[in-house]
């Protein structure tokens, strides 16, 4: 939570090109200083597991919908889905930027301390897609079960954890939460994914 946010404009034409991981970390390193930031992200780790690095956009999508569907039922695949288009653009093994909690891995981009919260080791979670995923998806439950029953307040959730998006944060987690909340309702399940829904 400790990127720079900047000008609501950059929104539009980062979603179209990046995963949110990818935005946030360019706009904590070069935006909020003035700086150009390089047209792709990099921010990918040298992981294998069930699903690996190089596993197709669509491997990943089935994967999440089986996951969700499995966990949340019918009703949250498309939440789901949405949320990983957003967090990677359906990639495994993800890194978001450093942050003072962490850094987010993979599709749904947990981060560790969260996942081993929902008892996913770190282990797991830095070499396992499938891991990855089941965290992103138990994330899910714990903020369906702290009341984030539409897609706004399960992206607030997803983005301040579930112990604090129904609450007012400082005043730059807030903005960020905000500015978040308003990426994920851009966000939408890209065609190909077809009859995964």
């Amino acid at each position: 939570m400790a990127a720079t946010l900047t000008a609501s404009s950059l929104i539009p034409q980062a979603m179209a090109e990046e995963s949110a991981a990818e935005y946030f970390a360019k706009d904590r390193m070069y935006w909020s200083k003035g700086l150009k930031a390089p047209e792709s992200g990099g921010w990918f780790g040298g992981f294998t597991g069930s699903l690996s690095k190089n596993s197709s956009k669509v491997d990943v999508a089935k994967a999440v919908a089986d996951e969700a569907r499995s966990r949340l039922g019918s009703d949250h695949v498309e939440d789901a889905l949405r949320l990983t288009r957003l967090e990677s653009g359906f990639q495994c093994h993800v890194l978001g930027p450093k942050t003072k909690h962490g850094r987010a891995v993979g599709p749904l981009q947990v981060i560790p301390s969260s996942a081993f919260e929902l008892g996913i080791t770190a282990a797991q979670l830095s070499s396992d897609c499938k891991a990855q995923i089941t965290a992103g998806i138990l994330h899910m439950q714990k903020c369906i079960d702290s009341g984030a029953n539409t897609y706004s307040k399960m992206a607030a959730c997803h983005v301040a954890g579930w112990k604090g998006w129904n609450v007012k944060l400082a005043r730059r987690a807030e903005a960020y939460k905000k500015k978040y909340v308003k990426m994920a309702q851009a966000s939408s399940v890209p065609s190909w994914v077809g009859s995964l829904r």
